[in-house]
């Protein structure tokens, strides 16, 4: 029943990430082709700058509020004090930050509206229209955390694509620039936003604010701001250090391979959001066996990634030539390595649960920064001499490092049970199929060469059900 109930939530999840996507990619060219090179360039600017500080005002209580709703341990009357105290700190903590930040920009860019191309109208719109999307977000949460996967695509897809076509509007048909599309899009949220609280409105008692609950909230999740910090330089150093170690080329090159290794992507984050409320449900409703569905889900979730990046780290050398041409066949393979990366990248939901049981959230920010440091020592060393390739190496050995001490505490702090055996047999077919990616790396098209590459997919498949028999994953 878990594993079904994964796959449908899973699949609701990422076809709402994969159609808002497709549209988002779909008018992108018009909105950049409306604006010059100079607004586009200030857009980014803002949406970065705004992106941070989304990361600030969220204060992690979306993960405090996963972790604690289902907890056996909270009485299921004291789930909405957890719900409408997280909610409302949230919006406290993004009132405060809209001011000050209103505030700085006031002092320091008093031209605003002369020097650049948007106005404070613009600059207000992209800041009502970060704290908008997260109010959003913890709504949608809240969704998952009540196995509501239809509502949740509803409450998403009408804020995405909506936005998405207003904006071109704006933009493309109004000519209203950055101003027009931030405006348009932030206007969209606020409408939205009284839906999304409709669908939860029993969840959110407002009258039941606890200050006991908004604490413990508050202490669980403020760790996940230095864990997204540094993730957030973790994340993007490694172009930085191309284009300053190397050059801008390579960073081009990089670009090209991680772009196509993120279709992975979709499947790990539509996991995610379906596993995250899942796995507090198991442990609430399977006290004793929890440790080991956690282990067994462990296992399949490896396989079936490294099965995907088996395919695409495979096939690598004939997807860029036939869809980019010979400009970028240097793209395959780091496309290999940055594929099997965000294979360990998506194991952390499983191997950092101990952590997030045992309430020990200042390790996920210790970890990343270590992480960091650790990726940022393989760049230095490796660009210089491997360019685009030596940083794929440097993600993929940084997510395996983080992954591997995420498990190590987990055993330490609150164990899940599972098969070493097993799980050292799947991490040998992922690494055996690394090595045959690179050993039958092919530029072009050749039939025999695909056929093999078939067969090894094939062959990945079987060796990985007679390590996991299927009557294990029935048993799940």
């Amino acid at each position: 029943m878990v594993i079904k109930q994964l796959a449908k939530d899973s699949a609701i999840y990422g076809g709402a990430d994969l159609v808002s996507k497709t549209i988002s990619f779909f008018t992108f060219p018009f909105i950049a082709k409306a604006l010059s090179p100079e607004s586009f360039g200030f857009l980014e600017l803002i949406l970065t700058s705004t992106a941070l500080l989304g990361v600030i005002g969220n204060f992690g209580l979306n993960n405090s509020v996963q972790r604690f709703y289902w907890d056996p341990q909270v009485n299921p009357e004291d789930r909405k004090e957890v719900v409408s105290s997280g909610f409302l700190s949230q919006l406290l903590i993004f009132f405060l930050l809209l001011v000050l930040a209103l505030g700085l920009c006031l002092l320091f860019f008093p031209e605003l509206g002369s020097a650049y191309a948007f106005t404070w109208f613009g600059l207000s719109a992209a800041l009502l229209l970060m704290a908008g999307n997260q109010w959003t977000q913890y709504i949608l949460d809240v969704i998952r955390l009540q196995f509501r996967p239809w509502s949740f695509l509803a409450v998403s897809m009408t804020s995405r694509v909506l936005s998405a076509i207003l904006g071109v509007f704006a933009v493309v048909f109004l000519g209203k620039g950055i101003d027009g599309l931030l405006g348009a899009q932030a206007l969209v949220v606020m409408l939205v936003l009284p839906l999304a609280v409709l669908i939860v409105r029993k969840e959110l008692a407002f009258p039941s604010f606890s200050k006991k609950w908004a604490k413990e909230l508050l202490q669980y999740g403020y760790p996940f701001i230095f864990s997204a910090l540094a993730y957030w330089v973790f994340t993007s150093q490694d172009r930085w250090m191309l284009a300053s170690f190397s050059s801008v080329e390579e960073v081009g090159i990089y670009s090209v391979s991680f772009r196509f290794a993120s279709v992975i992507l979709f499947v790990s984050a539509a996991f995610g959001q379906a596993w995250s409320p899942v796995a507090m449900k198991i442990r609430a409703d399977h006290p004793e066996s929890y440790p080991k569905i956690y282990g067994d889900v462990l296992l399949l979730l490896l396989l079936v990634i490294a099965l995907i990046a088996g395919f695409i780290g495979l096939f690598s050398g004939e997807v860029i030539h036939f869809l980019m041409g010979e400009e970028y066949v240097d793209s395959a393979l780091p496309m290999i390595l940055l594929a099997f990366a965000i294979v360990f990248q998506a194991t952390q939901q499983i191997t950092g649960i101990g952590i997030s049981l045992e309430k020990r959230t200042v390790l996920f920010a210790h970890l990343s920064w270590v992480t960091m440091v650790v990726n940022f020592g393989l760049n230095w060393f490796l660009i210089p001499n491997y360019g685009a390739l030596g940083a794929s190496w440097a993600t993929a050995i940084s997510y395996f490092f983080l992954t591997g001490a995420y498990f190590f505490f987990t055993q330490r702090l609150h164990p899940i049970r599972v098969s070493y055996l097993r799980l050292v047999l799947v991490l040998g077919l992922t690494f055996s199929v690394i090595f045959l990616s690179f050993w039958f790396y092919q530029p072009e098209l050749s039939g025999i060469t695909i056929l093999l590459k078939i067969l090894i997919l094939i062959g990945f498949l079987a060796l990985g059900r007679a390590i996991i028999p299927l009557k294990s994953i029935k048993n799940v």
